[in-house]
């Protein structure tokens, strides 16, 4: 059962997060309300992730609704037991928008990521059938591949006939105010240098075009989890099964360091967790100095 009159509170500034709970988000609109009212909170820069809520229904994020709403949260407040404590590092991304926001867990199937309407993206004068997808900037100093192990990336990605295709953002989206995806990597003169220059679904429409994409764990690796495009990435914090959504026939590789605290977010069981530092206080993390770019060719 649900309430007459429900708020989805998408309470996350975290592009993963948020993509991991579109298909429950889905869910919920054809099954429950037909009948029954309902209100989308999100920060605006999202909106683009989810095609298929009515304008309408979606209101910037608040704090507090008006009264006569039942308001679920996705990440919910430190408060009202052992759900609350439950993080993304410690469950599937998909199982815990799922739990917190429905109330239960839904079926592999029904979490699978949706994939966004494919857009026109020859402005790029680009054939991305022929090119590979490489992530280059991140947001968590803990969970980036350095520079150059990307150049040898894009070295072996050209030297195979093949188009390196350069993507992030090195500024943020607004809400991020201190917090900026950071890269040291510098263009190489050659493959397509399209960082800062595509929005959502132009990003998604190319990966989707594209032979492959190779990244870090981060917000536009889940935007090529929701395509059929193979994905080669990284995980250093967090277990890959945790992170990873059901794809179906698409193929998905991971690259893992092999080090004693390996997935220290998911495995260390941590109450707190510091996205900025390691918690071994190493400078440059470990498990950042083990992503080398022969696991990714490999």
């Amino acid at each position: 059962m649900i309430a007459d009159k429900v708020v989805y509170c998408l309470n996350s500034a975290a592009v993963g997060d948020l993509i991991a709970a579109a298909p429950t988000l889905k869910y919920a609109i054809d099954n429950y309300h037909s009948k029954s009212e309902y209100i989308v909170g999100m920060h605006p820069d999202f909106i683009p992730l989810f095609p298929f809520i009515p304008k309408e229904r979606i209101q910037e994020v608040k704090v507090k609704y008006e009264d006569g709403y039942a308001v679920r949260f996705l990440n919910p407040p430190g408060v009202g037991g052992m759900v609350c404590k439950i993080t993304p590092s410690r469950m599937p991304l998909t199982q815990y928008a799922s739990i917190n926001l429905l109330g239960k867990i839904l079926s592999e199937d029904q979490l699978k990521y949706i994939q966004l309407p494919e857009v026109d993206v020859s402005e790029f004068s680009t054939d991305f059938s022929n090119s590979v997808v490489i992530i280059t900037t991140y947001r968590d100093p803990q969970r980036t591949l350095p520079a150059e192990e990307i150049l040898k990336i894009s070295e072996y990605v050209k030297s195979k006939g093949l188009t390196p295709v350069y993507v992030g953002r090195t500024g943020a989206i607004s809400i991020w105010k201190n917090h900026l995806a950071k890269t040291d990597f510098e263009y190489p003169g050659f493959g397509v240098d399209l960082r800062n220059k595509t929005d959502f679904q132009q990003l998604q429409t190319i990966m989707a075009q594209s032979k492959a994409v190779i990244g870090m764990d981060s917000g536009p690796i889940h935007l090529a989890f929701a395509t059929q495009a193979p994905v080669v990435c990284g995980f250093t914090t967090i277990q890959p099964d945790l992170r990873i959504p059901y794809r179906g026939l698409a193929k998905t590789a991971s690259v893992t360091p092999n080090i004693f605290c390996n997935f220290c977010e998911s495995n260390w069981l941590l109450n707190t967790w510091n996205f900025n530092k390691c918690p071994r206080k190493m400078q440059l993390a470990e498990c950042v100095t083990k992503m080398t770019s022969d696991k990714f060719i490999k």
